[in-house]
């Protein structure tokens, strides 16, 4: 960490990246400083001339290689060749760092982990944005020059932003020594606030106004509502302990799946996998995005179907077109996961009391039905509820926005309670006997008591800095454990239900002229919470230090 010594210039880095990973697609805009104009990657490898301006988040590895052959587009490709029998098409792993989530998921394949396959895919993925960039005005810019925000969702825990970051120096986006500040963490719909907030002049929205942004896209859908602050330009500051969960597209597109596996039920047996594809194809690229939840849908049966006559009234499935009625697709594939959106808006509604819009935005934010049933569930209550345009880019143009001017937003609300562990006065009849500790003066202590840093849903402004005192004996380094809790009321103690540990910090003892060993010597911890990364640092006899950090993993 020698390099957070260094003071940071952001004028060292004309180029600002904007980089959205996400479960099912990615994508990539850029500016340049001096003139703020952001310009979308539209261009991916393999694309057929489609105009979606993202490309698919794949890797291909060949057999049990743990070595990444092809990426996005051309991996999905490379997987339907004969040739790749027993390789391994590796496809919505971002959920592997949704921790409500992975404790269910199988290993990752060919003995990868988690920052091995999302650090192959950025590599591949980086290396073609560069490419691009080249073409463009940036090619009088090295790529020392550039300045990346990566974007996460909110709802991941300090371990996950760690490990995204892990994966993005191992990518070599930026290099090991480089400033902690050339490589900054947004959460995605704090980018996708900034995007709507930057287009919503057409939308008339004042200071003192509040928004929710609902960011669907393909494995989470995270909410958040801002307040506009218009005193001192204008600036953004979060008003309710945003929230998401898991149920973006995708499950829509696994509920597609068991209904057509259900329809097909009498046919399992012939049927090739590959023909099940081709129809789920169909869903994803034209039911899905345009099902208002009025229309029936069709599907026209691939040729390799092998079934005996081409028509069967049970199924709905006539001179080999499947019908699906809209009543079907939605009580069993739409329903459930709108339903669950819903509630998250909701739930969101009540804790910020009264809201002058919604904004949808994201790849699933795109789909009418969702739309017209948000509109019919909050239009009474809720005078705007719009989609933006282009709004499976609102997240990637929003990260650009925020590496041109991150201090754009300035008010953040934890969603842990954040502490360490002390020792204080024990309390007879209140604390356990076996956290009772006698001191040689004869104080009676308790261990194991929460002491805390940062108050669960009290706003905090992005400068926030929590300072504690401490000694230490010269010359040994100092740990210090940091918990949380998404408890209600704060925990009492560290070993409580709830709560968790996040982190070790390893606060370095610099020489010190004329210090004895053995010596005590005073020193601060300082903790900002405010921005969207956790950071730690010493101050010892006046001086900054950095410190590293261990995340705890389960």
């Amino acid at each position: 960490m020698a390099a957070g010594d260094r003071a940071f210039n952001s004028n060292d880095y004309p180029v600002i990246l904007g980089i959205d990973f996400g479960t099912t697609f990615s994508g990539c805009a850029y500016a340049f400083t001096q003139n703020e104009e952001v310009v979308d990657i539209v261009r991916w490898p393999k694309q057929n001339n489609q105009v979606y301006p993202k490309t698919p988040t794949l890797n291909f590895y060949q057999g049990n290689s743990s070595e990444m052959t092809q990426w996005g587009n051309a991996a999905r490709i490379e997987m339907q060749r004969p040739t790749a029998r027993n390789s391994v098409l590796l496809k919505q792993y971002k959920l592997y760092l949704d921790e409500n989530i992975a404790k269910d998921l199988p290993p990752l394949p060919n003995g990868l982990t988690i920052v091995d396959a999302i650090a192959d895919y950025l590599q591949k993925f980086h290396e073609h944005v560069v490419s691009e960039l080249k073409k463009g005005f940036a090619r009088n810019y090295g790529q020392h020059q550039f300045r990346y925000c990566l974007t996460v969702p909110a709802m991941w825990s300090d371990r996950a932003k760690s490990t995204m970051r892990d994966a993005a120096v191992k990518a070599g986006l930026i290099d090991e020594n480089d400033h902690r500040d050339r490589l900054m963490l947004i959460s995605e719909p704090e980018a996708a606030a900034l995007y709507c907030e930057k287009k919503c002049e057409q939308y008339d929205l004042k200071h003192g106004d509040r928004f929710m942004i609902c960011d669907a896209g393909g494995g989470t859908v995270d909410l958040i509502v801002f307040e506009i602050d218009d005193h001192t330009g204008r600036k953004l500051r979060e008003s309710t302990k945003g929230h998401g969960q898991s149920c973006g597209s995708v499950f829509l597109d696994r509920r597609m799946r068991k209904l057509l596996k259900r329809l097909f039920k009498d046919y399992l047996s012939k049927i090739p996998a590959s023909a099940f594809e081709t129809m789920m194809d169909t869903f994803v690229d034209v039911i899905k995005p345009q099902f208002d939840g009025i229309e029936d849908q069709y599907i026209s049966l691939p040729a390799s179907m092998n079934l005996e006559s081409p028509s069967n009234p049970d199924i709905g499935l006539e001179d080999g077109m499947l019908c699906l009625t809209a009543a079907k697709l939605r009580s069993d594939v739409f329903e459930p996961v709108v339903k669950e959106v819903l509630s998250l808006i909701e739930d969101q509604l009540v804790k910020a009391g009264s809201l002058q819009a919604v904004f949808l935005v994201g790849g699933f934010g795109s789909s009418n039905y969702l739309f017209e049933r948000v509109q019919a569930e909050f239009g009474s209550r809720i005078g705007l509820i719009a989609v933006p345009p282009r709004c499976e880019l609102a997240v990637v143009r929003g990260a650009v926005y925020f590496g041109l001017n991150p201090r754009v937003v300035t008010t953040r609300i934890p969603r842990y309670w954040y502490g360490i562990d002390t020792t204080t006065t024990f309390e007879e009849g209140i604390d356990p006997p076996s956290y009772k500790l006698i001191r040689e003066d004869g104080s009676v202590r308790c261990d194991n008591r929460f002491s805390v840093y940062v108050r669960r849903g009290q706003p905090l402004d992005i400068d926030n800095c929590v300072s504690k005192d401490f000694f230490a004996y010269y010359p040994h380094h100092t740990t210090c454990t940091l918990y949380a809790a998404v408890t209600d009321e704060m925990p009492r103690y560290t070993t409580g239900p709830g709560v968790r540990k996040v982190a070790n910090f390893t606060i370095p003892m610099p020489a010190l002229t004329g210090v004895m060993e053995g010596e005590k010597v005073d020193l601060s911890i300082k903790m900002y919470f405010g921005e969207v990364e956790l950071r730690v640092e010493a101050v010892i006899r006046g001086k900054t230090y950095g410190t590293t950090c261990t995340f705890d993993t389960d």
